[in-house]
């Protein structure tokens, strides 16, 4: 069996991508941090499901995922940087340096680590493989008080585009999801202004983000790479 390797799959879009890899038969390990109880559930789903404690702000934690997947022996067929700091909208004045540089570690730095830490088990391979970053629609235009989040956002599409052209030549692909407004905020499902800023009228579902994602990562999809895909009902 083929493994995913997903980041922060203990709740909200990460939670469902698991659900939705091992429905599609492929063995998932998963990292979280804080989520211990609602990881041990998720393995329950299957004994082809590992959950793995890592910090990913940290990259001496990090480098654990290459021991894992060594000791496991996986055939890896996917990476999903899903994983990414859960912020609150500031005023640009009133963002750290500090708080800046920990967003950039998990949501950019731990991206690059985690990538270099899957390429030899990839380039063992003589299928297709895969590297899905998890975006966002405020890469594009900004968000309202997300200065501090939007450009993380930003330097993954902008790494996904660079990197797809280096390593489509050694089968394995790249490519970036950007969400728009998902379920997975309850304050979202109430906001009359945002929903009528969204020309579907409706906020997205945390498990359509899951099989736009496993769908890429099918041969179906083998011919699309380096590309930016928004879901995001039209917002």
């Amino acid at each position: 069996m083929k493994t995913i390797l997903i980041t922060g799959g203990s709740k909200g879009i990460g939670k469902e991508i698991v659900k939705e890899a091992l429905n599609k038969n492929y063995k998932v390990i998963f990292t979280y941090y804080k989520s211990a109880k609602a990881a041990r559930q998720i393995e329950k789903w299957s004994k082809f499901c590992t959950g793995v404690k890592i910090n990913l702000e940290s990259p001496k934690e990090r480098k654990k995922i290459k021991k894992i997947l060594k000791e496991k022996k996986v055939i890896l067929a996917g990476l999903i940087n899903n994983a990414a700091f859960d912020v609150k909208r500031k005023r640009f004045e009133n963002i750290k340096q500090s708080e800046l540089k920990r967003i950039f570690e998990i949501n950019v730095f731990a991206v690059y680590d985690l990538i270099k830490i899957s390429l030899p088990f990839f380039k063992k391979n003589k299928f297709w493989s895969s590297i899905i970053n998890l975006s966002s629609t405020a890469a594009k235009f900004g968000g309202v008080k997300f200065t501090h989040y939007a450009p993380t956002k930003a330097a993954i599409e902008n790494l996904t585009i660079g990197l797809s052209k280096e390593l489509g030549q050694k089968k394995i692909r790249v490519l970036s999801v950007a969400p728009g407004i998902i379920d997975s905020k309850e304050e979202n499902k109430k906001n009359k202004n945002i929903l009528k800023s969204i020309p579907s009228g409706r906020i997205g579902k945390a498990n359509e983000v899951a099989k736009l994602i496993l769908w890429l990562l099918s041969e179906e999809a083998n011919y699309i790479n380096g590309s930016i895909i928004p879901i995001n009902g039209g917002r």
